[in-house]
């Protein structure tokens, strides 16, 4: 839940993520090393950089210490491409656990129902007093729309959503369209800082 709602990333972007994801560039004007998670290809075939806040180094860290094995490593494994209809190489995801004796990726259902077991769980109610449901697509529409109403330039959040068209990245970008929110917007208690949100911004130029 914290690493789709800190990336905006698709649900198969996340069942592709992998250790090799989180890279590091450093920046020739300071020397400064920045981390980064690039995000694979995925719906639009646009690789995308995503500067990592310290909140989503914390969870970045947490799955990585879960998957690890005992020497230390992530352990790669094969994974079943839904759309292109292939086995893609063996590759260290970070989601994955053990069935049956061994490693195997998780599966989209099976991340749909833990998120909302999780809020079932949690007791929390919408508006209008009903259980919040959410589906993975929906951590995407929250990230964008407070992206933009803390002052990030609708073009930046379209590059680092990935969609081809402006158009596309407002039409996100309204909180009467967030899934079962009611009439009160819960974005803006994200946490998400003014001057992280400049970092996006520099490092995208």
């Amino acid at each position: 839940m914290e690493i789709l709602r800190h990336t905006g990333m698709r649900i198969e972007e996340l069942r592709e993520l992998g250790h090799h994801s989180i890279i590091s560039y450093k920046l020739p004007t300071t020397g400064e090393v920045i981390p980064l998670l690039q995000i694979a290809p995925s719906k639009t075939d646009q690789e995308r950089l995503l500067l990592v806040s310290p909140e989503l180094a914390d969870v970045l860290s947490a799955v990585i210490s879960r998957v690890r094995g005992h020497d230390g490593r992530v352990p790669s494994i094969p994974s079943y491409d839904l759309h292109e209809k292939v086995w893609n190489p063996p590759t260290p995801l970070l989601y994955q656990w053990p069935i049956g004796g061994e490693n195997r990726t998780i599966s989209i259902t099976t991340i749909r129902q833990s998120l909302n077991t999780l809020l079932a769980d949690t007791g929390i109610t919408d508006a209008h007093g009903q259980p919040l449901t959410f589906q993975p697509h929906d951590f995407r529409r929250i990230f964008i729309t407070d992206a933009i109403l803390n002052g990030l330039p609708p073009h930046i959040a379209q590059v680092i959503a990935g969609h081809d068209h402006i158009g596309t990245t407002m039409g996100y970008a309204d909180p009467r369209e967030l899934h079962q929110m009611g009439e009160k917007s819960q974005v803006a208690s994200s946490g998400r800082r003014p001057d992280g949100l400049q970092r996006y911004y520099e490092l995208a130029l």
